[in-house]
Order: structure tokens, then sequence, then C-alpha cells
């Protein structure tokens, strides 16, 4: 596995990547793309910190020794942060490069091009307190401009907005405080006077993460390869790298990277989620009367209740550790799988009769070959299993198969039907990432 990973909510941290590849022509990269959650310039700062944490935590459970946080609005949110609660990775953050452009201006003047978020952060604060006393620093926020190079949109209707002011405060040098913001550095240069010095970090940071890594000791000889990983379900960005998706949901509150699939915790409608199986929270009859299973038998629109007296019919009342299969009908998934969890009672196996339910349908997907499984808290609503102990045994149940058993699940989402579970199914994550 790769030792260092550089992340951004989008493809602007690639201007950062290649020049860490220069200084590392052997080593083996992990670059990841958040797109479902970019761009983070458009989100509140305490929205990007809690994001940023769960992809640290998550590359810290690949394997991942320095991680560069390649987005200033991502670092101006949470740098500090990380570096207090992961102390065991290094962290090397971006910050818009005000020092040299206060050496180089000559008018007095420099303007720096960054996201809202960027700009409200401390580390911009501090920048410019401890280097920006002799000079005036003109801040120009560009909302909307990520997106649209992100998107490949057309940007000069946004530059023409966003730098007219800069020309009129006379800045002679302008540091582009965003990682997106090199890729369409032609453009910016071409409406700013001439003369006027374009300041780029990412030379500057590339040095820092080879300097890190070898003040670390990390061993940087690998096969040259680069690992492409976005958070967007569609891996297919149609710019020549094959991406792989990390299914990581914008509610999702821990993941974690078992083997080659993500295994995360989420809150939300388990009926409205497009992934490749939803799992049922049966009983042996597969009557869905009440919770969960009454949910997910409405939303399929009389089909899964159909198909599911078929099945008992066939094959006689759902037995623990089994799975039965039916058609989701109008949901987005295109499967339920229905397994029986315990009814909690003192005195018998409530663990190993739940762990079997997780293994019964975690193998009934692999058998139907879905990349992708959304799973409720099985026996923690009526069937009185402690919530506490429930969401434990099904995710430390579901770590222990993707880690064991070659499938083709890439996936495997654990979704509360409320905060409050959501939070006991990452507690449990979490705890694993922990304890290692």
């Amino acid at each position: 596995m790769a030792q260092i990973a550089v992340f951004d909510s989008g493809i602007g941290g690639t201007t950062i990547l290649d020049r860490v590849r220069e200084r590392a022509p052997w080593a083996d990269l992990i670059y990841v793309a958040d797109h479902v959650f970019g761009p983070y310039g458009e989100r509140t700062l305490g929205e990007v910190r809690e994001r940023t944490e769960l992809l640290a935590r998550y590359l810290a459970s690949a394997g991942v020794a320095e991680i560069v946080i390649a987005c200033n609005s991502a670092s101006a949110a949470a740098l500090n942060h990380l570096r207090e609660a992961l102390p065991e990775i290094v962290f090397v953050g971006m910050e818009p490069a005000v020092k040299p452009a206060t050496e180089l201006t000559t008018s007095g003047t420099i303007a720096v091009l960054a996201t809202g978020a960027t700009f409200q952060g401390e580390l911009f604060r501090s920048l410019v307190g401890r280097h920006g006393g002799a000079v005036e620093v003109f801040e120009q926020a560009c909302p909307g401009l990520a997106a649209a190079v992100e998107q490949g949109r057309p940007v000069g209707p946004l530059l023409d907005e966003y730098l007219a002011p800069v020309v009129s405060a006379g800045a002679d040098v302008v540091v582009l405080g965003c990682t997106h913001y090199p890729l369409i550095r032609d453009e910016i240069e071409a409406r700013l006077p001439e003369g006027t010095v374009v300041v780029d970090p990412s030379e500057a940071v590339a040095r820092q993460v080879i300097s890190v890594a070898h003040d670390r000791g990390l061993d940087l000889k690998g096969t040259a390869s680069t690992t492409w990983w976005t958070t967007g379900l569609d891996p297919d960005r149609r710019d020549g790298r094959f991406w792989e998706s990390i299914d990581i949901p914008i509610l999702a509150s821990a993941a974690i990277r078992v083997g080659s699939s993500t295994l995360s915790s989420s809150e939300g409608d388990i009926t409205s989620m497009a992934v490749g199986a939803v799992v049922n929270a049966a009983n042996s009859e597969l009557v869905h009367g009440g919770g969960i299973a009454l949910a997910i038998a409405r939303a399929g629109g009389g089909t899964i209740d159909r198909e599911s007296v078929a099945w008992i019919a066939a094959h006689g009342p759902l037995q623990h550790g089994v799975a039965a299969l039916t058609s989701a009908g109008d949901m987005p998934s295109s499967y339920v799988i229905h397994v029986a969890g315990p009814i909690y009672r003192e005195g018998q196996e409530n663990e190993e009769l739940l762990a079997a339910a997780v293994f019964g349908a975690l193998d009934a997907a692999t058998e139907i070959a879905v990349a992708s499984v959304a799973m409720p808290a099985i026996s923690a609503g009526i069937y009185g299993y402690p919530p506490d102990e429930a969401t434990t045994v099904i995710a430390e149940s579901a770590a222990e198969f993707l880690a064991t058993e070659e499938n083709p699940l890439r996936s495997v989402r654990l979704v509360g039907y409320d905060s409050a579970m959501t939070a006991r199914f990452a507690t449990a994550l979490t705890s694993m990432i922990e304890s290692g």
C-alpha cells in the first residue's frame, strides 16, 4: 500500500500530486477526490473539518502514513485539528503563499485568490498576521470558480468578475490560494497587467512532502503506481484516469478500509439508496409487518411481498444464517436480501446468531455479485437486541467477512435509521481503527 496519500475535494490536488511525482518518481501514491462532498470552499468550516477527519481516518485504516491535504479550504478548516486528533499520521497542508508574495512585491500590494472558507480559517489569519504586516493583502473570494474548473465549464466570466478588483487594487503579485486555480493559470495571467507575478505554492508543498517523508523514514521505493479514488459512485470521470469508487456517502459518520472494500456508517432512508442490494431485517415467515421490513415492502410497491410469499412457499420458514433473495421492486437497488436476526434472549447464543445473519447476507451478496450493500441494525429494534451490542457485532462481523472472503463487494453501508443508531455504528468502526 502507498505510504503517501493526496486528497482534495476534486481534481485540484492533482497539481500537488504531479509535483510530488516529479520528486518521488518511484513512489506509490494514492489520490483521493471527494467528489460526492466537494467543492469544500462552498461548505462551512465545521462541515469541512468533520469530512476531512472522516477521510483522514479512512486513509489511516488503509495504512497510509503521510497525508497531504491538497486543498486550502480543508487545510484552513482542519489541519491543526487533525494533527492533534491523529498524531500517528504526518499531515502536510496547504497555505496561501503570503510570505513569498510579500518578498516579491514592489508595489506593496499583493492579492490572494481563494475560497471563502480559506479566508475564514485561523490558518489564513495567522499567515497575514505573521507575514503581511508590511504590505496590503487584498483578499478576493472566488465563489463558484473551483466548481467550474472541476466540471470543465467556462471560467472566463467568473475571472472577469473576480480579477477586475485585483487589478484596481494595484496588486503586482497574485497568490493562487486554491489548488484548482493552477489548472487555469493561463486564463488568470491573461487578465492581469503585464509583469504581474503569479505565485503557485505547489512546488514548495511537494518539497515539504518529500522532506517530511525522509524525516519519518518512510520507504518511498515502489512501483511508481498512482491509485485514483473517488467518493463519487460513478468512477468514469472521462479524464483518462482509472478511478475506483470508494463509497463514502455525504451523510457518512465513519468509514474504514477493509481489504479492497469500504465499510461505512451513515444515516438515511435505506429504501432510497442506490446500492446493489438492501438487507432486510426480516422475520422467519417473511411477513413484513413493521419497522424497516414494512418500509422496504412498501417502497418495493408490492413486488417484494409477492416474491417473499413465493420464497416461503418454495423453501419454508427462513432459518438463521440463511438468506432469502427477492427483487427490490420500485426501489433504486436491484435486490433485497432477507435475513432473520435473533430475537434477543438471555441464555442463547445471541452474538453467534446475529453474526450468522450478517455473514448470510454478505454471502448472498457475493453470490449475486453486487458491488454494494446497505445493511440496517439487524435485531436492534423490536427484536430486543441491545443497540450498542448489536451494532458492534454487525460492524465487526462485516469487517471480518470483508477481510477474509474473496468477493466482489466494494462497499458495505451500515445504515442507522436515526442519529443515535448511526452514532453507534460509527463508534464501532472508530474503535476498530483505534485498535488496529
